[in-house]
């Protein structure tokens, strides 16, 4: 099944995806959405070893899957900026922008506005996010700034679609 349909109670299978290259077996337990312009993305979340982890899934304009799943939080001196250097970066959206981080090179790859819809309910909620992409590798720095909230800072990283599979909850389970 194709992770966009998942919904809570279903599992989602992550092939070698924990600390310890175990699989990580995510039991949905919130279906939410983000949407930025005319995008629209799914956001499934859970538990797993007491962690809780996100699996965002895009269809368009090309099909995407990121996962956080580690509760590791950074702080923007982890990273080694400022607020203000966050909003440079956005005024400016040069591809070129970059970050410093485990001894890297981070390359800017977005920083939107974005309304968060959990359970898909309600009129969402505002955050602002900016995304950094390891050079030659799939983690992605995703820095979120939520309306009077502090920034969350975690490692993301693109996930290869072979590598998932969703179990639909038996008919009758507890949602």
């Amino acid at each position: 099944m194709d992770p966009w349909d998942a919904r809570p109670g279903d599992v989602v299978s992550i092939n070698g995806a924990a600390a310890d290259f175990s699989d990580i077996d995510l039991a949905v337990d919130r279906r939410s959405t983000y949407q930025s312009s005319a995008r629209r993305w799914v956001d499934l979340s859970g538990e797993f070893r007491g962690v809780r982890m996100y699996l965002e899934v895009y269809r368009h304009p090309q099909p995407d899957l990121i996962g956080i799943l580690e509760d590791r939080k950074l702080t923007l001196a982890d990273i080694g900026v400022t607020e203000d250097m966050l909003a440079d970066i956005d005024t400016r959206q040069d591809p070129s922008s970059t970050i410093d981080f485990e001894g890297k090179k981070w390359h800017w790859e977005s920083s939107r506005e974005i309304r968060y819809f959990e359970n898909d309910l309600g009129d969402g909620e505002g955050l602002y996010r900016w995304l950094f992409r390891e050079p030659d590798g799939s983690r992605l720095i995703c820095v979120e700034k939520w309306e009077d909230e502090p920034f969350d800072i975690r490692i993301a990283r693109r996930l290869n679609p072979r590598d998932i599979t969703v179990y639909r909850a038996t008919k009758g389970a507890v949602r």
